[in-house]
């Protein structure tokens, strides 16, 4: 076993775990399933023992233990049972960097040949047809489809002072192309010069990341830089804050990075938008790649405060202690059962507000909610940040 996807940091992290339990408390997936091998501190547990097998005092005079195929099928399929959601790095009393450690421990099971069967399809599909569904890759214009009064260029110029990186799952999913269309009209009538790749467009390279894919992700993230580099863009934005987060933490690129939410405020409080007086009450729902990942919490916040006749109250735990919906982490595709308990527990979180809609900035958070909800024959509105904004524009 090797331990080069380990930094000295994250072997220092995977000592360091005082197996206090403070993570089982938040944890949303050990709150569903109480198997000690799902939660931070067995993940890490067993980690620590496969180390020590291959490395402690023991291998010095006996050699290393043949490690037990069926013992690292078993660690497999506890790792990526996880959304990667990050609430479990805010509770650490030692302040382990548990997402990257995630992300490590996937990376060494990946290599050993332990990538689940789901995380190989959604790497073929993105390695052959560059998007996670494997579908036609020019299909990411279809959102455009709902759109009145389409510009001859259909946003696909040659040159854009705003660069928009549309992402997978919003072009893919009927359920949320109004999120980039809502976008698109929010930029059009504030006259945002803006364009976006279409079928230039690859996955970010988020989802490989996930599955500990590090490797693979690269030919991605060069593809991606190299065509918005040719749109000679001021700047870029984004409405999936995996693609915002991927791009900040990964990507080398001159320009400025913006998420949605960012940009409509500043549109906002340039008076390029402003809003007629609508009685409702809303909730917000913190994603977590744009809240505990990216830091993003009041931004969206003083959109639906600036917005009058709007009532905005908090859910129960918000911010950085905001429930994952269970859409994360490639949960999806590789425990559908656990994802949808997730999400009906943040569906119950939803309704205890009283509120008449929950609002959010993730189109993989609107997905897995709705669904969820129509699923449970659940009447619940939700929308994404712009859908609403739109909606309530003068």
């Amino acid at each position: 076993m090797k331990l080069t996807n380990f930094s000295p940091k994250q072997l220092l992290e995977i000592d360091a775990c005082t197996r206090c339990g403070e993570c089982l408390r938040i944890c949303p997936v050990y709150s569903q399933r109480e198997d000690e091998g799902i939660n931070p501190r067995g993940k890490i547990q067993t980690m620590k023992k496969f180390i020590r097998s291959q490395y402690g005092l023991w291998t010095r005079t006996f050699g290393p233990k043949k490690m037990k195929e069926e013992d690292l099928k078993k660690f497999s399929e506890m790792v990526y049972r996880c959304t990667v959601c990050g609430e479990c790095q805010v509770a650490c009393p030692v302040s382990i960097d548990s997402k990257g450690l995630w992300l490590a421990i996937r990376e060494f099971l990946a290599e050993i040949g332990h990538l689940p069967e789901a995380a190989e399809m959604l790497k073929k599909n993105i390695l052959t047809e560059h998007n996670i569904l494997g579908q036609e890759n020019a299909w990411r214009t279809e959102w455009l489809k709902g759109l009145e009064n389409l510009p001859e260029h259909k946003y696909q110029k040659e040159k854009a002072e705003v660069l928009y990186f549309v992402g997978c799952v919003t072009p893919f999913f009927p359920t949320v192309q109004k999120v980039a269309q809502s976008f698109a009209k929010i930029m059009d009538h504030a006259q945002v010069d803006f364009a976006f790749l279409g079928g230039e467009e690859w996955c970010c390279g988020f989802p490989l990341l996930l599955a500990g894919l590090k490797k693979d992700a690269k030919r991605l993230i060069e593809h991606n830089s190299e065509r918005v580099k040719e749109k000679g863009a001021r700047m870029a934005v984004f409405t999936c804050p995996s693609c915002y987060r991927t791009w900040h933490e990964k990507y080398q690129v001159e320009i400025p990075l913006f998420h949605a939410t960012e940009y409509v405020l500043e549109l906002i409080e340039q008076g390029k938008i402003t809003f007629r007086d609508e009685k409702i009450k809303v909730t917000y729902h913190d994603p977590c790649d744009l809240g505990r990942a990216s830091g993003i919490y009041e931004v969206p916040r003083k959109i639906l405060r600036s917005m009058p006749g709007v009532e905005f109250v908090e859910l129960a735990d918000n911010r950085e202690h905001c429930k994952c919906c269970g859409g994360g982490g490639i949960m999806e595709i590789v425990d559908r059962e656990l994802a949808l308990a997730l999400a009906q527990q943040k569906i119950k979180q939803i309704q205890a507000t009283g509120a008449d809609m929950v609002i959010t900035s993730c189109q993989q958070c609107v997905r897995t909610i709705l669904t969820t909800a129509r699923k449970s024959k659940i009447p619940l509105n939700v929308l994404y940040i712009t859908e609403f904004v739109l909606k309530y524009m003068r």
